[in-house]
């Protein structure tokens, strides 16, 4: 008897994936003990954590991640009828709730950065007090303040892949930038930065891993785990 797991929340990036891929088939990527990625033909991600609020743009929520567990790297996974199916393993969604990722959900845009991120000083890995560390946050900060693109994408390339992980911490803090960026002018990168989106998804997939590289790519358009919104 095949197993049954239950799709609960799905970002809107990944139910429009499903609805439209019917037939595809990708395979597992990784395996961890409270998620699992699926990648597909062209690259992308679909992550399957346990409840909660979606802690990636391109994730979906499941009822009981126990069964995830036992996938294994490489197994096939295919997009059926409102389900995937990987190995003896069904993952349905018939009654999925499906959230909005985009900055723009957000609410509470103004122009400038909020206040409590100006003198911000909190935790993070000692790889971003390095020197390119250190010259890659400048240069976002001002970007941010400067609505500066080259100094953006100097930023992106400098921190891109810097770090220990498989989201290194200068890709982590690239992701808060923009996420930053698109809060104070959200029409700033679709207005006049397609050379910027494509010069740092460029990089991204160059400088950095894979899974870092989808949270990059998808926060250039717009969209973040739903801690960060």
């Amino acid at each position: 008897m095949d197993r049954v797991v239950a799709v609960t929340r799905m970002s809107r990036a990944v139910a429009a994936r499903l609805d439209a891929g019917s037939g595809t088939v990708g395979h597992v990527h990784s395996v961890f003990e409270r998620a699992i990625n699926l990648q597909w033909p062209d690259g992308s991600l679909l992550a399957l954590h346990g409840s909660g609020p979606l802690l990636a743009p391109f994730a979906a929520a499941v009822d009981d991640v126990e069964p995830l567990r036992w996938l294994r790297i490489g197994t096939p996974v295919t997009i059926g009828a409102r389900r995937l199916v990987a190995a003896d393993l069904s993952i349905r969604w018939p009654r999925a709730e499906v959230v909005d990722c985009s900055v723009d959900t957000a609410g509470g845009r103004g122009g400038r950065s909020p206040r409590h991120l100006r003198h911000w000083r909190g935790r993070h890995s000692t790889s971003l007090d390095s020197a390119p560390g250190v010259a890659g946050r400048a240069h976002l900060a001002a970007a941010i303040r400067e609505r500066d693109a080259a100094r953006l994408i100097a930023g992106a390339v400098t921190l891109l892949g810097l770090g220990d992980g498989l989201t290194p911490s200068g890709d982590d803090c690239l992701v808060g930038a923009l996420a930053v960026l698109h809060h104070v002018d959200h029409e700033w990168l679709p207005r006049g930065g397609a050379s910027v989106v494509g010069a740092i998804a460029g990089s991204a997939h160059k400088r950095t891993t894979t899974i870092g590289r989808e949270f990059v790519l998808h926060a250039l358009a717009g969209r973040f785990s739903e801690p960060v919104l």
